[in-house]
């Protein structure tokens, strides 16, 4: 008999935590937070876009060439900022998206020492939809002359 006795409140206390529990749950402000959760997770999933929704992909590449002002190394998609002079001599500061600090570190990139600021580079890409100066790269060639492609993916696809 000491034994079930013992017991009866061990479960007793159990069930109480339970409705404890679901009290919390039935807070007001814990169900606007679970219902604020739910309705982001689409956005989340909506974040990291397809390559077409921003850049002109299905166009013919366009080529850039101009002189490196800085490299952002950053997630999802890393950055070359490139001064770009046109044919009458404007320039225009050109940001560059590519792959990932990973990515870039695949294909033998580094973060320090690799990209020299001031040096010419060329670029062979996809400019932005909306005409602004932001184009998505798809090979860059270094002041030393090698070329380098950074296309991780199916150009239908996000890379």
């Amino acid at each position: 008999m000491a034994t079930r006795t013992q017991t009866k409140p061990l479960i007793a206390g159990r069930i109480l935590t339970v409705l404890n529990v679901g009290r919390v749950l039935l807070d007001p402000a814990i169900r606007v937070l679970i219902v604020a959760a739910i309705l982001l997770l689409p956005a989340l999933a909506l974040a990291h876009h397809a390559l077409q929704s921003e850049f002109e992909i299905n166009k013919p590449s366009r080529h850039w060439t101009g002189t490196l002002k800085s490299v952002q190394w950053m997630n999802p998609h890393s950055h070359f900022v490139i001064d770009v002079a046109d044919e009458t001599g404007k320039v225009t500061t050109w940001r560059f998206e590519t792959a990932a600090p990973n990515g870039l570190r695949r294909l033998g990139f580094s973060s320090k020492g690799f990209f020299e600021v001031g040096k010419t580079y060329a670029v062979i890409g996809y400019p932005a939809r909306d005409g602004s100066a932001i184009a998505f790269v798809e090979q860059i060639t270094l002041p030393d002359g090698r070329t380098v492609r950074i296309w991780f993916g199916d150009p239908n696809g996000s890379n």
